[in-house]
């Protein structure tokens, strides 16, 4: 049975390693009766699902909603059009939560340009990255990134697609020109990085660190379309996240749409790379925690790529965590589709279960790990 191969196997020990006896027969109980569910269940755990609407009483709630209620989705996107309000994210998050406890509600809060929980909605100012690095020790930062962290969740949101541990470079368009990126140097960003981790961790949130394994000197944006980092990427961009990982401290990993025949010759975005996220990030760099996509519904993908097949091949490289705004053409019945979808590549032989268990394994442990 492929459920006693996922709890033998090297990655449920690894993955429960830190964790005391108690803690580690918890979670095996826990993963027991995740894999055990029906096969669209598990896929529905694996899909961040974003929506149209800002406030509690839209359609597009009331699809979500339905969604999580059937178990179809892992959790919630929230993008800026969803915050137009305290009251209206607020209130959207805890109607999820109160219809399925423990699902995801992320949201990017980084600080400076993307800090979706802003202060003009009466939320603590995060400045941006490079400014918490020049004006602050990270015991410093770890004082902000805690005041943050707090209001974060007391808000209802328990996944933060942050921080960034990409390089500095005033050249580059989408990281370096709004100064996301702490610093020039592997073990600055970490240092940075780690404190804002831990003090959101502390408060029961997973961290989404990005943009794995670098967008910090491409020369594009992949919300317009394919980044080509080629020639311009560099193995110092691997340092920040190679030092996150061996601290223990890197849980949830997001890649970016990013092309690098340096790692891949074949040419294929990092999100669909299994040479990047298995050989690489799990294999070399020894990551035992979730990666998940960026979003499927970006310019980059969505442009090159039809929905059922970026799915698919998203899982097939080794994401565990499909990420999907659903905001470029809506479509309510998105979760029943790509249950669909991911029946069909098993039955032709393209994946099977236990790359679906693998990925129910590695969520349910990182839910444990903040308290879901």
């Amino acid at each position: 049975m492929d459920r006693r191969r996922v709890l033998q196997s090297g990655l449920a020990a690894t993955l429960m390693a830190t964790a005391g006896p108690a803690a580690q027969a918890r979670m095996r109980a826990s993963l027991r009766e995740q894999l055990d569910r029906p096969l669209a269940d598990r896929v529905g755990d694996m899909l961040l699902l974003g929506f149209i609407g800002s406030h509690n009483e839209t359609e597009g709630a009331d699809i979500i909603d339905a969604h999580l209620a059937a178990n179809r989705i892992g959790g919630v996107l929230f993008l800026r059009h969803n915050v137009r309000s305290r009251e209206g994210a607020e209130g959207s998050a805890a109607r999820f939560l109160a219809t399925r406890p423990g699902a995801w509600m992320a949201i990017d809060q980084e600080g400076g340009l993307v800090q979706r929980l802003s202060r003009d909605l009466g939320y603590t100012h995060l400045p941006r990255a490079m400014q918490v690095a020049e004006a602050r020790s990270p015991q410093g930062a770890g004082d902000l990134y805690r005041l943050g962290a707090g209001e974060f969740r007391a808000a209802g949101f328990n996944m933060n697609l942050a921080p960034v541990a990409d390089l500095h470079d005033p050249d580059n368009a989408v990281i370096g020109r709004h100064g996301r990126a702490y610093g020039t140097d592997g073990d600055t960003i970490a240092a940075y990085a780690a404190a804002f981790i831990d003090a959101f961790e502390a408060e029961g949130v997973a961290c989404a660190i990005k943009h794995f394994p670098g967008h910090g000197r491409s020369r594009g944006d992949s919300h317009d379309g394919f980044v080509d980092i080629s020639d311009s990427w560099s193995e110092a961009e691997l340092a920040p996240f190679r030092e996150l990982i061996n601290q223990g401290r890197a849980h949830l990993m997001m890649g970016g749409h990013l092309t690098n025949r340096q790692l891949d010759p074949s040419g294929e975005p990092v999100t669909f790379s299994a040479p990047v996220l298995d050989d690489l990030l799990r294999g070399e760099l020894g990551f035992t925690g979730v990666v998940m996509t960026d979003d499927l519904d970006m310019a980059a993908i969505r442009e090159n790529y039809d929905q059922r097949e970026a799915v698919i091949r998203a899982i097939e490289a080794g994401n565990d965590m499909i990420m999907l705004s659903n905001s470029a053409a809506p479509d309510a019945e998105l979760p029943q589709r790509i249950v669909g979808w991911v029946e069909a590549a098993i039955a032709d032989g393209r994946l099977n279960e236990h790359r679906i268990n693998q990925s129910v394994a590695r969520l349910a442990v990182l839910k444990a790990r903040v308290g879901l």
